[in-house]
């Protein structure tokens, strides 16, 4: 059965790494403008939080706000990321998710994009969704793109290991993601990658100009766009695989993250010790001089998260109903549950009213 995304529907993705925020009025209007200049692809919800609120022409004000990253919220050092949510019911169903973290402690941004499956099974619909995310590259300033099925991303980045544990024999089970961070190395080559200029300079035009792929398409951002299967759905032939690792390959494989490795030094070494990360046990990957750089972030006490999550949602109209260590529990004006756990691992659940 498909894993089921973003939405509640198998979706086909793009992952958009951008460094780019909507920080005006003005970028936050282009955006918000595009998806709605796109009747087939255009949302009917929008929101930071579940439950999201309908899209209305009266409400554009109110979405362009919530998508605007202002400066003096990036300089902000109580904040972490901003995300807004849309979401389209109508078919073909779509659910987009605009994140931008907090430079300059973090080095990129990334933003998901979903259509449902069966939208992108027919060529034709497949060509309109490639064309409607290409706009998208250009207005996140993308510098790398991954488009991909949920169990092609799992594939290339799910890894599971065994921990050690002073009771249990041969430790506990350990489950994560692994080589997700463009700045630590390339995620992968997936069955449609976009490089943006930068990297297209940093690997070489020529190197591109010969690509073992199935196609390619120099886009207006100056970027490329490549597949290396017919359709998305064919990612695991081995042909494609085939073609993926002929990529590596061409513009050099240490660049680029690659889990097998890793799983082969966990298998080897577990039980790992707490708290090591699995991916050190991969050499260095090759990585450009980017022109950033990247600041520790200022960490905040557990105390100051929560009273930080509480002036955020009591802001948005929750009322506070208790708290158990690191969760405040808050109701809305319908009755809905919003459970709140600030820290590591922190999520945002939201229970709607029975």
């Amino acid at each position: 059965m498909p894993k089921v995304y973003s939405g509640g529907f198998p979706a086909f993705k793009v992952i958009i790494k951008s460094r780019a925020t909507f920080d005006t009025e003005e970028r936050a209007t282009e955006l918000v403008d595009y998806l709605l200049a796109h009747p087939r692809f255009a949302p009917d919800y929008f929101g930071e939080y579940e439950p999201l609120r309908r899209l209305t022409p009266r409400r554009l004000a109110e979405v362009i706000d919530a998508v605007m990253n202002r400066p003096e919220l990036q300089a902000d050092p109580e904040r972490v990321f901003s995300l807004v949510l849309f979401a389209r019911t109508q078919a073909p169903r779509c659910s987009y998710e605009v994140m931008w973290d907090r430079l300059p402690h973090i080095a990129f941004s990334a933003s998901f994009y979903h259509v449902e499956q069966e939208f992108v099974r027919d060529p034709a619909g497949l060509e309109e969704w490639l064309a409607f995310t290409f706009g998208l590259l250009r207005l996140h300033a993308a510098w790398y793109a991954s488009f991909e099925l949920p169990e092609e991303g799992a594939a290339k980045h799910v890894l599971t290991w065994r921990v050690q544990h002073p009771r249990v024999p041969g430790g506990v089970e350990r489950r994560g993601a692994a080589g997700v961070f463009l700045e630590k190395g390339i995620p992968g080559i997936y069955w449609g990658t976009y490089f943006g200029p930068f990297y297209v300079d940093w690997f070489g035009r020529e190197r591109f100009e010969t690509l073992p792929c199935v196609a390619k398409r120099w886009l207006d951002t100056g970027g490329i766009f490549f597949t290396t299967a017919p359709t998305p759905f064919e990612w695991d032939t081995p042909q494609a695989r085939q073609r993926q690792q002929a990529i590596k390959e061409q513009l050099g494989a240490e660049a680029f993250f690659d889990l097998e490795a890793v799983r082969q030094q966990v298998r080897a070494l577990e039980p790992l010790p707490e708290g090591l990360d699995p991916e050190r046990l991969l050499p260095p990957r090759r990585v450009p001089p980017f022109p950033f750089t990247v600041e520790p972030p200022r960490y905040r006490s557990i105390p100051e998260e929560l009273a930080a999550a509480r002036r955020h949602f009591t802001g948005q109209g929750y009322r506070e109903v208790g708290v158990a260590g690191r969760t405040i529990t808050f109701r809305d004006a319908r009755g809905g549950i919003l459970r709140v756990t600030v820290g590591p691992g922190g999520t945002v659940a939201y229970q709607p009213p029975g």
